[in-house]
């Protein structure tokens, strides 16, 4: 890749990396949760790894370094604060998520943003 190639990559890396951190942090969750726990049922466990993941799809695969690292982990942990507090998923310990009752009608909500919203 060429100088210029290389400056352009990494602008559109922190542009999307920017996105990222610029969208609303409950938008964001409601759009992870129903993507996320899709078709699960009441008590299933999910692995946390899948928000990174579906950030990924979203914001795009950038190169990992570790500010990089560092900034999707860190949206990640807050989607699933979002996620606790609202009482829609929970986690033991450090483990996987777990859908609870709530989480269920998220899923069934026809505008899962303001449903969330009301949640928090």
């Amino acid at each position: 890749m060429s100088p210029d190639g290389n400056a352009e990559y990494f602008a559109t890396l922190q542009a999307e990396i920017a996105k990222m951190l610029s969208t609303d942090a409950v938008e964001l969750a409601a759009r992870s949760f129903v993507v996320i726990f899709a078709g699960a049922h009441l008590g299933r466990e999910i692995a946390s790894g899948k928000i990174t993941k579906w950030l990924k799809q979203e914001f795009g695969k950038p190169r990992w370094t570790e500010a990089n690292t560092h900034a999707y982990d860190a949206v990640s942990i807050e989607l699933e604060l979002i996620y606790e507090r609202a009482r829609v998923a929970a986690r033991r310990h450090s483990g996987p998520l777990i859908l609870l009752p709530r989480g269920i009608q998220l899923l069934a909500a026809p505008d899962p943003v303001t449903a969330l919203r009301e949640y928090l």
